[in-house]
Order: C-alpha cells, then sequence, then structure tokens
C-alpha cells in the first residue's frame, strides 16, 4: 500500500477541534486482540478533539494491524476521567521521534457518552476563555 493516504482517510482526521495548547494525559493498553494486557502508562499530549475522536502526539509507537484497546485518562477541575479507545490512525515522524494517533472513542453506554461529552465541553469552554491551564494540566510542547 505504500505512503497513499486516500480521501476517507483524510476525511478521518478532519472536523476536531484545535485546542491552544497540549491537554496533558496519559495512555495505557488495556487489550490486544481480544486478550487483557496490563501496561504501564505513559504521557500522551491531546491537541484536537471532538465527541467520537481524539488526536494526540505520544513518544510511544504501537504496533500497526493489531486491535488494540487504549486507556485514556485525563485530569479536568480534579475530576479523574477515563475513556477507551481503539487507533484509526497514525502519522510518524521519525526524525522527532514524535507519533501522532487519532483514535476512535468506544461508548457503551450513556454515562460513558456523557462523560465524553462533558469533557470535550468543557475543554473547550476553557479554551476558548483562554483558562485551559487553570482546569486541567497542560503543556506548550511534547517533553
Amino acid at each position: 500500500m505504500g505512503n497513499e493516504t486516500t480521501l476517507d482517510e483524510l476525511a478521518e482526521w478532519e472536523g476536531l477541534y484545535r485546542i491552544r495548547n497540549y491537554v496533558v494525559g496519559s495512555m495505557t493498553i488495556l487489550k490486544v486482540a481480544g486478550k487483557e494486557v496490563t501496561t504501564g502508562s505513559t504521557p500522551i499530549y491531546l491537541d484536537e478533539l471532538n465527541g467520537e475522536k481524539f488526536r494526540f502526539v505520544s513518544k510511544v509507537l504501537l504496533p500497526e494491524n493489531k486491535e488494540i484497546l487504549l486507556g485514556l485518562r485525563f485530569t479536568i477541575s480534579e475530576k479523574v476521567l477515563d475513556f477507551k479507545a481503539t487507533i484509526k490512525g497514525v502519522r510518524i515522524n521519525e526524525k522527532k521521534k514524535r507519533y501522532t494517533y487519532l483514535v476512535g472513542l468506544v461508548m457503551q453506554d450513556d454515562k460513558e457518552i456523557m462523560n465524553v461529552l462533558s469533557f470535550v465541553n468543557k475543554i473547550q469552554l476553557a479554551n476558548k476563555q483562554k483558562k485551559l491551564r487553570n482546569v486541567t494540566l497542560t503543556a506548550i510542547e511534547v517533553e
């Protein structure tokens, strides 16, 4: 397949709300090919989101073509929120050893949907009011 990108793949990366600074969270792997696994966590830097997808930068390259279920954790207004997600795409910056992931959120019930929408709304509002660092951990660059 090479490095070609289809219009459908490009469209997946569109329609996300851009955040001024990164929102710092953590990522862990919950399942690989349907089997539960235990891993440590690594920092992630969220820069775009909507009610269905997040885009973030990580310094960890996950294996491609594996059924991986991720656990994402963010703290906002002193409340810890956990999300589950699957990888929809990855863009590799080999020079900087940075990997930008597009993930689809896995929401199985109304409570999970409301958690996602509440998180997205709080991030968007704080970002618009330029008060993001007052409600969550932020970063200007990937560390």
